[in-house]
């Protein structure tokens, strides 16, 4: 049988499935899989209900070789489908992540079109919180692995489908990287995150700062013996530690700029990597001088460069300004990495991985897609330090409410999606004739 008859029998039966494929996103919308670190107050996760369903929905297949439903951390599960291949194939890997993050008091109110975990379809989408992050590609690639069983085709290459808990909250030891210490690795990963369908083949790294800064506090009627030599030592009050951080802060700002004109790609727009002042908080009393101030920096590390060159540089900056200081050389800034960084994602666009989605996508869609940097970082980066390639590639965009109000993706991208991602799958992994 032709490539060709086989994608066409393809898109009609994913096209005969619509109404179970928009009824199974419902469900899947349904479940409030909140991030177990993003709860708010008196709010409980439906994470174990959601991946249980899931596993479920795997078993009832008859496809798979084997269903793994497991915990690494309690209440913090992961499900894995392997389907084995015939040999001298390819074997590629889907990945989703099933926990959403919370709808906070003022989206509950500010929300608009149906309900925040309703999953309905209104104007041609489907809305609900997880519905573009990333939900709707979870679905995509299920029912693209049901076409493939329902169609009676023989892969070689071996396919898994997994869904994993804690990408929210960068908790890649619990999630992603848990998959591949347990060997469920392939030659190519397709990360079902929301791109508008463009092909994500790069991708920008992220570190995360801690710092925290030590001052004295005192009252703000001796600010002039804080800022002002005194004729004795004893006579200076008070260091005010948001002023200490304000140091740092501007030689943050001048470290910024430097990278803007080191570390050029482009494809990128300019400026690629940078140094973002996320959080601050310093004080405890209007009347009193900061004796403690703390601040996370975010940084996007462009693929021109590298994680632990800009960790390297973070650090020196902090050391600098610390050792050049009064008060600082002798009470150094405390800092940490609350997440583990993500490194740059960069896969050639003449790799094979990334021509054969350009080809399963233009046979499907009867054109071409756009090749292009992924805007954002999420669990590919993860998956892509650990020595495995991978693209982001799925229906829904950064447009469409995520992590705010109304989230929303298009019917026709979902259904689109599970099309492309059979195509990827029969031209990946191969068919047995």
């Amino acid at each position: 049988m032709s490539n060709e008859k086989v994608i066409n029998q393809v898109t009609e039966y994913i096209d005969s499935e619509k109404y179970n494929i928009l009824s199974t996103l419902k469900t899947y919308i349904n479940f409030r899989s909140i991030n177990k670190e993003q709860l708010l107050e008196g709010e409980e996760t439906e994470m174990v209900e959601c991946q249980k369903w899931l596993t479920g929905e795997m078993e009832k297949m008859k496809y798979f070789d084997k269903v793994d439903y497991y915990e690494l951390e309690e209440g913090r599960p992961n499900v894995v489908g392997v389907k084995k291949g015939a040999g001298k194939g390819r074997s590629l890997l889907f990945n989703t992540h099933s926990d959403v993050v919370m709808v906070s008091e003022e989206q509950k109110r500010d929300w608009t079109v149906l309900s925040p975990f309703d999953g309905g379809i209104k104007d041609g989408k489907v809305w609900g919180r997880g519905a573009t992050d990333m939900k709707g590609g979870g679905i995509s690639m299920l029912y693209a692995a049901k076409t493939i069983n329902a169609l009676g085709l023989k892969l070689r290459g071996d396919l898994l489908l997994t869904y994993v808990d804690g990408e929210e909250s960068g908790r890649a030891e619990i999630g992603i990287w848990s998959l591949l210490d347990k060997g469920y690795v392939a030659d190519f990963g397709i990360m079902c995150e929301p791109t508008n369908l463009n092909i994500y083949n790069k991708s920008k790294g992220e570190i995360y700062f801690d710092i925290k800064i030590k001052g004295e506090s005192t009252h703000i009627c001796n600010r002039y013996k804080t800022v002002w030599p005194q004729r004795r030592k004893e006579e200076q009050i008070g260091v005010n530690a948001i002023d200490k951080m304000v140091k740092l802060i501007n030689a943050f700002n001048e470290l910024e700029r430097s990278w803007g004109l080191d570390y050029y790609d482009p494809s990128l727009d300019p400026g690629a990597t940078t140094l973002t002042i996320s959080q601050i908080k310093g004080g405890e009393s209007f009347s009193a001088q900061a004796g403690e101030c703390q601040m996370m920096i975010a940084s996007m590390i462009s693929p021109e460069t590298t994680v632990d060159n800009i960790k390297k540089q973070i650090i020196e900056t902090i050391e600098y300004i610390a050792k050049h200081d009064h008060w600082l050389k002798d009470h150094m800034p405390e800092y940490k990495l609350p997440f583990p960084p993500k490194v740059p994602l960069n896969i050639p666009e003449d790799d094979e991985s990334i021509q054969t989605m350009v080809s399963s996508y233009e046979q499907v869609m009867g054109s071409t897609p756009n090749v292009k940097p992924s805007p954002f970082v999420g669990d590919v980066n993860y998956m892509f330090e650990k020595g495995m390639n991978g693209v982001n590639w799925g229906p829904g965009d950064l447009s469409m409410g995520i992590h705010g109000t109304n989230e929303h993706v298009p019917v026709d991208q979902v259904i689109n999606a599970a099309k492309i991602y059979s195509a990827a799958i029969i031209n990946w992994c191969g068919l047995i004739d």
